[in-house]
């Protein structure tokens, strides 16, 4: 790898995991914690990426406004992927699904219950079976909301992670899918979270030590999507509602389960289930761009 390559992965590395460290450690501190702060802590994480590639482009004197030009690249192709990658996570979904209800470690109902208990609360007249029903049908909606939550806001949010990952980083590393592209971009991709999830309990509020090493196996994975729809429509656009549709709807994978927290997170989908189905995808993802290629 030529030094000049790896200068500038570094530097990028350093800016990013140091804002991402300057706001786990503000949350820490309690800045985040009231009102809306949270989301104002999500979205300034993540839009941080984008300033730390921001940032590198000027060190290096390259063009800002050119590349980030390029990294959107608004196209027709750009538009269809952007609409339809989400459906790549529903059908991770449906693989995890297929894992997992066999092992009895999803179960449907307990989404149900826990929606009619919220809904308990504000409706306390409805009758048990009234209090099903709609949470049945609530819980369903929320899955086809996913999709909405994917292409608008979810989308908005990750494009400022996508402007670094898949935009400055990947292009600096050549801009092909290949297995060490897929480990370097997933690797620093996860490692970025380790702060949050260390000092924050983010995704792992008890195995937070073995939670950086599960979610960074966990984003290697996720890593092939992101970069086969980056490279498929030269845009980072439909990375932007990939990654939107796994924030919407990958939580699922955890509220639809009875275990106990400590075995959530290390079994569910942020752990060795939902590495599993991720993995499954990609192979079926990899073997249709061979298929297409030929």
């Amino acid at each position: 790898m030529e030094k000049r390559l790896i200068s500038r992965i570094a530097v990028f590395t350093l800016v990013s995991y140091t804002s991402a460290f300057i706001l786990d450690y503000t949350a820490l501190l309690g800045l985040f914690t009231t009102g809306w702060g949270a989301t104002a802590w999500g979205f300034l994480r993540m839009w941080s990426v984008a300033l730390s590639a921001v940032l590198c482009l000027a060190i290096y004197r390259e063009g800002v406004a050119i590349h980030i030009k390029h990294f959107l690249k608004p196209s027709k192709k750009a538009l269809v992927g952007y609409l339809t990658a989400p459906l790549i996570v529903y059908g991770a979904l449906a693989i995890y699904i297929l894992i997992a209800l066999p092992l009895k470690l999803f179960d449907f109902g307990v989404y149900v219950k826990v929606i009619a208990e919220a809904l308990r609360t504000t409706l306390p007249s409805l009758s048990e079976d009234q209090l099903t029903n709609l949470a049945t049908t609530a819980a369903y909606s929320q899955i086809l909301a996913g999709y909405v939550a994917a292409v608008t806001i979810n989308a908005f949010f990750a494009l400022g992670e996508e402007i670094g990952w898949r935009g400055y980083l990947y292009r600096i590393l050549g801009a092909r899918p290949t297995l060490y592209n897929i480990i370097v971009v997933g690797i620093l991709w996860g490692l970025w979270h380790s702060p949050a999830i260390l000092l924050l309990g983010y995704n792992y509020s008890v195995n937070r030590s073995m939670g950086v090493l599960l979610f960074t196996l966990y984003t290697i994975f996720l890593s092939y999507p992101h970069l086969l729809v980056t490279t498929a429509t030269d845009s980072i656009l439909p990375a932007t509602t990939l990654h939107g549709a796994v924030n919407a709807l990958w939580g699922l994978t955890i509220v639809a389960s009875n275990l106990p927290i400590e075995l959530k997170e290390t079994l569910l989908g942020l752990g060795v289930l939902g590495i599993a189905a991720w993995s499954i995808t990609c192979i079926l993802l990899y073997i249709a761009y061979r298929y297409r290629r030929k």
